[in-house]
């Protein structure tokens, strides 16, 4: 999947997740591209026997799509839902899923002279990490979203 570039920019969505242990708020962006649609907190219907980063199911228009808890996929714990919650549509190797996440941001475009992408220690494992964004007086991780669900996250629960 190919990225926006405008003007050497790369156009991605921010948003935040809060540390489930201590409430420390995490900077997190995805690809414009990798985003369908942002909603609002809906109705999620729990799924026995799914794996635990899995919130349960959601209904989008007559489809049937898994929402993944995003702050229990990145290992940051559970936290309380707020009124801010919301989830980013994407689509993972061909499938729909929701992306629980706790407040988006905004969408911004990054300069690419402000993407760190040579990371070194402990990175070398996460390949779903594009790279750091410095930019703002603030770090952002730039994830790519289909690698990071390309552990079959997306087939997480049978028959969606």
């Amino acid at each position: 999947m190919s990225e926006t570039l405008i003007e050497d920019n790369l156009q991605v969505v921010a948003f935040c997740l809060r540390d489930g242990r201590g409430g420390r708020k995490e900077d997190y962006g995805v690809s414009i591209e990798q985003v369908r649609e942002i909603r609002p907190l809906e109705s999620v219907t729990k799924v026995p026997n799914a794996k635990r980063f899995v919130r349960g199911v959601m209904n989008l228009r007559g489809t049937i799509i898994p929402v993944i808890d995003m702050k229990e996929k990145l290992g940051l714990g559970l936290g309380e839902l707020n009124p801010k919650a919301r989830i980013l549509v994407s689509e993972a190797n061909g499938k729909l899923v929701g992306l629980l996440i706790d407040e988006v941001d905004q969408v911004m475009r990054i300069p690419l002279k402000e993407v760190e992408t040579h990371l070194s220690g402990g990175f070398e494992s996460l390949e779903y990490i594009k790279g750091v964004a410095k930019t703002s007086g603030r770090l952002i991780v730039l994830l790519d979203i289909v690698k990071l669900l390309d552990d079959g996250s997306a087939d997480a629960i049978k028959g969606v």
